[in-house]
């Protein structure tokens, strides 16, 4: 019996009828593995079609490559920036993981993944700032859906995934603009990105749903817009028009030679996808300081709703949450609430204590 023991947990290798078996118990203790490789010997044998059928592991950039390219790119067809930032994930795991097989890969390898993978530079950072937890965490997810794939086509037994922590992220790290911000940036802006800004501040949208918006999609009789479509049941909505975005998508309509109000330069039956280099521009024009992402528009637009006195079921309706934990992040006051609150605070302290007085006068 070759048995051996790999983190933590013993593995056995063996061959029959020129094919070789080598597989994880997942038990720590020798003498147990080997009654479990005794079995699965025992097994094989009585079911000789299950070893003439029997494939060896295959190799994870090859897996990764094939099988979880085209399930995703198939399962994501509506959603395909969400097929290309699994593909991002998958370039960076393959670098890990090498030609390794998928039956090599343990949970021990995961958490050495997410301990180099933190120490990278970021790739469009010029500071040599680290990649952020959220990205890691991203990774993470798209490996774990990997073999969670791998195991429904019979190709992988365990996922290495399962269990192991993410990594805490800093969510209260977006970013709110000021007023005074927000005129200098637009003003900065070139089209069509003012246009898109101008509408994620003043419906709240993410920056792909205001990309993907179509003229079907637009109702300036009733000044509704629909979102027909989303991750979750609740991302497809209809929100409202201001005067300000009203006036933007109409004359986005009446311009549009096609169905989409913000095409593609490339291909007019595409999307616009990003608007990086636009909004880097525009920052360095407006000399607003990094961090600021598009996304921290929408950031801006649901925390002011907040502020005006949208209750937070509306604010999850107009958001397109799928539940109030969520909205709960995008509200943030301002230090100038703040510090209205307080002197609500202290205003209603004054009058108690002058009612106090009076009573105890009478």
């Amino acid at each position: 019996m070759s048995l051996y023991k790999r983190s933590g947990v013993w593995w056995y290798d063996f061959q029959i009828k020129g094919v070789r078996i080598r597989e994880s118990t997942g038990l720590p203790s020798r003498s147990a593995a080997a009654r479990a490789e005794a079995l699965r010997k025992a097994d094989l044998i009585q079911r000789q079609t299950g070893v003439e059928a029997w494939e060896p592991p295959p190799k994870f950039d090859e897996f990764a490559a094939k099988d979880f390219a085209s399930w995703s790119e198939n399962q994501h067809r509506e959603h395909p920036s969400t097929h290309e930032r699994y593909m991002r994930s998958i370039k960076v795991l393959v670098q890990f993981s090498g030609e390794r097989t998928l039956d090599t890969i343990s949970s021990a390898d995961v958490e050495r993944f997410k301990i180099v993978r933190s120490h990278q530079p970021r790739k469009s950072a010029k500071d040599g700032r680290a990649v952020t937890p959220a990205a890691v965490n991203r990774d993470l997810a798209v490996l774990q859906i990997l073999f969670n794939l791998a195991i429904r086509l019979q190709k992988a037994k365990t996922n290495p995934v399962a269990g192991v922590k993410l990594l805490p992220e800093h969510n209260l790290r977006m970013r709110v603009l000021s007023w005074e911000e927000e005129s200098a940036y637009l003003a900065a802006a070139s089209q069509p990105l003012r246009d898109v800004a101008t509408l994620i501040l003043e419906t709240g949208m993410r920056p792909g749903e205001v990309f993907r918006l179509r003229k079907e999609d637009i109702n300036l009789d009733m000044d509704f817009l629909r979102i027909p479509d989303g991750k979750t049941p609740l991302a497809r909505r209809t929100i409202p028009l201001t005067q300000r975005a009203q006036a933007i998508l109409g004359q986005r309509v009446s311009a549009c030679n096609c169905d989409l109000l913000f095409p593609s330069r490339y291909d007019p039956a595409r999307p616009l996808r990003w608007m990086r280099k636009a909004h880097m521009t525009a920052l360095q024009k407006a000399e607003i300081a990094l961090p600021f992402r598009l996304y921290d528009l929408r950031h801006t637009a649901l925390t002011r709703m907040a502020m005006a006195g949208v209750d937070l079921p509306t604010l999850r309706e107009l958001a397109g949450h799928a539940n109030i934990q969520m909205t709960m992040r995008y509200v943030h006051p301002t230090p100038e609430h703040k510090r209205a609150g307080i002197q609500k605070l202290e205003n209603f302290i004054s009058d108690a204590s002058v009612l106090a007085l009076r009573y105890v006068s009478a």
